[in-house]
């Protein structure tokens, strides 16, 4: 595809020049930015311009330990202390099984830390092809080509120190699926054991000289079978714990050493009462030997079993049209007059125009199943106005002013209903078709310029950008044998958290254009070529991203119909 788009800019580049009007229609260098110019009749103007912007930061918001508006990574999200109940709902059941195997009902469940650091880079490749029909009225189309590129550098317990559970070994190991089986047969035996001891007493005190005491401690030896048959179960049993679940307490951690100090309790009541089913090696159920690595983190979430079926938390490019604009500028007032005055341009001058763009949903979304994708665009319809001014002080200084007011359409999505904007593995069944109302955008603009000689001018700009919050709506009922714990209420509106936006802008750059010398006869191709610099310096919403912009721009001009 670049190919094909380097190829097209140099055909148009050299069927332009059909026929060059005696006059661009703008001042002698126009420099960075947008402004009120609209192209006389008959000229034709093709802009091509390159653009790369790179973020690694966002202005956060609710994020714990930082104030709402201070700069965060944008992995911070991922970025976690203890990946728990909270990030995976899942564990719940896992957390609480271990609660009751170590009668502790403070015990919480971890995998480790989690960090995740992100760097995004967006290139992106417009063609925008304008006419002039009148003098009046231009109207122009917009054919952006993007590449987005994420690096993601991930990782999980950092110092291999963090985390309590790892993968269970007897879901694929024979070695530890017999440890389990041996450990839940001396159990059975010696619950056996005692009962059968204790119907005999019953039956007839003086078969055996324990009797006595045995019927004597009747209650308490009938609480030890209840208790380690409950406990065995709950561990290796059919439906026990280090059976079935994907994790388990990591061998050497306080989960696993209260369960072996169990079984060595439970071996040491059995003794009290004569049985020695439960061997002296017989230390517990296999626990987990290895904490999470980076691998096994990817597993967990790309591997359906595990609830989360998403993407790898991995590098990612993406190669796509984003969404085209097409446009129309209106020329309400000008004094800057005829062209020799649009040229050299005196005393106090302003000129204003108004126009709109309708914008097709071409783009490709970002994808719902990666968590740190970035799309071509929004991908959604739109219509904007605007509003163009430009004010010329003598000769060499002249400001332009840009207001644009950008309302998209609604559409349905599918995407992933979070509670919170910070819980962001959210599961499969999150996964929803809901209806999406982008908010509206306001920007104003302005660029003040001057002008040095008859090719070089200097600019600065400013960018004032709010965008309003979105509306997303749909509910949903998830049942619990879908989520695997519980029913679970999803409402769309959370989407709506931390999408309102803030941003301020400022940047400058410079310009080469030939225009004034074309139309003194001094030049054979009329031409502009623009170099713009702008970055985010403060920002506000949760999501609002810190961007720094590099910007080349070339433009042509050539009369394609209408005299002078």
């Amino acid at each position: 595809m670049q190919r094909r788009l380097v190829r097209f800019c140099l055909l148009a580049a050299i069927l332009l020049p059909v026929g060059f009007p005696a006059s661009a229609g703008g001042q002698r260098v126009l420099g960075v930015g947008d402004d009120a110019l609209v192209l006389p009749r008959g000229v034709f103007r093709f802009r091509t311009l390159s653009q790369w912007t790179t973020f690694n930061e966002r202005y956060g918001m609710n994020t714990p330990g930082r104030p709402d508006g201070a700069l965060e990574p944008l992995g911070a999200d991922f970025t976690l202390d203890t990946l728990g109940v909270r990030q995976l709902p899942s564990l719940a059941v896992v957390q609480s099984g271990i609660q009751q195997l170590t009668q502790n009902p403070n015990w919480f469940a971890t995998l480790g830390n989690t960090q995740l650091n992100i760097r995004n880079r967006i290139a992106t490749f417009p063609l925008v092809l304008e006419a002039g029909l009148s003098n009046r009225l231009s109207i122009g189309i917009q054919v952006p080509y993007v590449v987005t590129q994420t690096s993601a550098f991930f990782n999980v317990n950092t110092t291999m120190t963090e985390g309590n559970l790892g993968f269970n070994p007897a879901l694929t190991n024979t070695s530890a699926q017999n440890v389990n089986a041996t450990f839940l047969a001396q159990f059975t035996a010696a619950a056996n054991s005692l009962q059968s001891s204790l119907d005999a007493c019953a039956a007839n005190p003086g078969s055996s000289p324990n009797c006595p005491a045995l019927n004597a401690n009747r209650a308490n030896a009938l609480a030890l079978i209840n208790n380690s048959n409950r406990f065995a179960g709950g561990a290796a049993g059919p439906t026990g714990l280090y059976t079935t679940s994907p994790f388990v307490p990591i061998v050497g951690t306080d989960a696993q050493l209260s369960i072996e100090a169990r079984v060595a309790a439970f071996r040491a009541l059995y003794q009290q009462f004569g049985v020695n089913s439960i061997g002296a090696t017989t230390t517990g159920p296999f626990a987990a030997q290895n904490r999470l690595t980076v691998l096994d983190a990817q597993k967990i979430l790309t591997d359906p079993s595990f609830g989360i079926g998403a993407d790898s938390l991995t590098s990612t490019r993406h190669s796509h049209f984003g969404d085209i604009d097409l446009g129309a500028k209106f020329s309400v007032f000008d004094s800057f007059g005829n062209t020799a005055a649009r040229m050299s341009p005196h005393g106090l001058n302003f000129r204003t125009a108004i126009g709109g763009i309708f914008r097709l949903p071409t783009s490709q979304i970002e994808s719902p199943d990666n968590f740190i994708d970035v799309g071509t665009g929004r991908h959604a319809k739109a219509v904007e106005g605007r509003w163009f001014g430009d004010l010329g002080i003598g000769s060499h200084f002249w400001q332009s002013f840009v207001v644009r007011f950008n309302k998209p359409f609604a559409d349905d999505q599918v995407m992933r209903i979070l509670d919170l904007p910070n819980e962001e593995l959210a599961p499969t069944f999150r996964r929803q078709t809901v209806h999406r109302q982008l908010g509206t955008t306001f920007e104003f603009e302005t660029t003040p310029r001057f002008v040095v000689n008859d090719f070089f001018s200097l600019s600065a700009q400013y960018v004032y950008r709010h965008k309003a919050e979105d509306r997303y709506t749909g509910t949903f009922t998830i049942p619990a044998a879908v989520t695997g714990y519980s029913d679970v209420a999803l409402d769309a509106s959370t989407l709506d958290l931390e999408t309102e936006t803030k941003e301020h802008r400022v940047g400058g750059g410079l310009a080469y254009s030939n225009l004034y010398a074309f139309q003194q006869g001094k030049a054979k191709m009329p031409f502009e070529v623009t170099y713009l610099h702008w970055q985010t310096v403060k920002g506000w919403g949760g999501n609002q991203p810190k961007y720094f912009t590099d910007q080349i721009q070339l433009r042509l001009y050539a009369r394609m119909f209408g005299g002078k």
